[in-house]
């Protein structure tokens, strides 16, 4: 008889064989199991977080031992069932993971068909560049690894699995002279003093979003990853994620300190801690650690609020987490009890423009991006975006970019 031990191994060899989440599901749909990689963004869970429950499983009378799961968010899943004989005792879930590159179009598109807030988009990118791309194939050997753990998991034995060790010693015979202990003593507080200058030479230049200076301090310091020191002997790999995720909260909050909302952190910081935990190899978390920096520079660079005031801050962040939404001088006020008419003397003031010049200007440069998507049609984008009048919606587009709305994606495609 199949015990749920048994089910427990599988489910951990899926985990840790498709880099996804697993879960065991009985034959009542209730989770008994859950091994989880990825997370998702507070802000997303009211929209993701049910997801698996609402898939449909190969249930007892079903006559596929293996399932493959799409949904209109674009999300794959792989659904195995599980038998003790004939009886039916639930199915293994592994996912989500995509099928193609995560694409500002693809995720446009998803927006658009599931009727979402296009202040989604950064944040529902940022998660879905934590997930697994696989090809076709590639899910299809998952599915049936799967299935070939489950028809075999009766005949092996897990409880007294015959493993066993090895250790070699290369220890040197001879003593070390003090001269040499000494200086190497020295040695090593002098490069622990430089990589601590370094580090705060990089928390430096994300905050002030000085890309430029973060290539001259990678190219100074092309080993600013492998020097990090290894506190887990014997085990590189772990040593250097654990070091990328104190890299990453630190990087967080160098960027938090430039002015970019936490929202958007929380997205980025979440990505990154996916990524790191993916890893199989040095180089990879090498080149990860390398677009970190880069990626919480340009985060401050493009989001940074540092040098508005307190009330003007909030009216930014307002504005860009509710572009799709009515937005007016006195539906923003009145939102964050603010007084209207200071409030617009002030925006004027310290951003140079009136609140409805940033709020369609904001509109005309997200549909600029929308329009790549030629899936999507001028009213659609129109609305995505924020404008309820498709004519108004041209009018605001060819004053800003002086060609209308259709006249550019056509000229874009000759461009392309």
């Amino acid at each position: 008889m199949m015990e749920l031990t048994n089910i427990d191994h599988i489910c951990k060899f899926a985990f840790h064989f498709s880099n996804m989440d697993t879960y065991f599901i009985d034959e009542k749909l209730n989770f008994k199991l859950q091994y989880h990689l990825s997370s998702v963004p507070e802000s997303l869970q009211p929209y993701f977080s049910n997801m698996v429950n609402n898939l449909t499983l190969a249930g007892p009378d079903s006559s596929y031992d293996v399932l493959f799961h799409t949904n209109s968010y674009c999300l794959n899943f792989i659904s195995a069932k599980v038998t003790d004989g004939d009886r039916y005792l639930g199915s293994i879930l592994v996912g989500p993971y995509l099928l193609e590159e995560p694409t500002i179009a693809m995720i446009e598109s998803v927006i658009s068909d599931n009727k979402l807030a296009i202040s989604l988009k950064n944040l529902m990118k940022e998660y879905y560049l934590t997930l697994p791309i696989l090809s076709t194939y590639k899910a299809t050997t998952t599915a049936e690894f799967l299935s070939y753990l489950i028809s075999t998991c009766h005949t092996y034995n897990f409880s007294n699995p015959r493993i066993g060790t090895l250790t070699y010693n290369y220890q040197k015979e001879e003593s070390v002279p003090f001269e040499l202990i000494k200086e190497n003593s020295m040695h090593v507080i002098d490069g622990i003093e430089k990589r601590y200058r370094r580090e705060n030479d990089m928390m430096h230049a994300v905050e002030t979003g000085n890309i430029e200076l973060c290539k001259t301090i990678l190219d100074e310091n092309k080993a600013v990853v492998s020097s990090m020191s290894e506190r887990i002997p014997g085990d590189a790999l772990r040593s250097i994620k654990n070091t990328g995720f104190v890299l990453n909260t630190l990087l967080r909050k160098a960027a938090e300190r430039g002015g970019v909302h936490p929202i958007y952190l929380d997205s980025l910081s979440s990505k990154y801690a996916v990524q790191i935990e993916k890893c199989t190899s040095l180089q990879q978390t090498s080149e990860l650690y390398y677009s970190m920096l880069f990626g919480y520079c340009d985060a401050v660079r493009k989001l940074s609020l540092k040098n508005y005031s307190s009330p003007i801050r909030r009216t930014i962040e307002y504005i860009r987490l509710n572009l799709n939404q009515e937005l007016s001088l006195d539906s923003i006020s009145g939102a964050l009890n603010l007084n209207s008419y200071e409030l617009s003397r002030q925006f004027k003031k310290e951003t140079g423009i009136n609140m409805t010049e940033y709020i369609n200007n904001r509109r005309i440069n997200e549909a600029v991006y929308i329009l790549k998507n030629k899936n999507m049609s001028i009213t659609d984008v129109a609305f995505t975006v924020g404008f309820n009048d498709v004519n108004y919606f041209t009018k605001v587009f060819k004053k800003m970019k002086g060609v209308t709305p259709s006249e550019y994606r056509k000229n874009k495609r000759s461009a392309d």
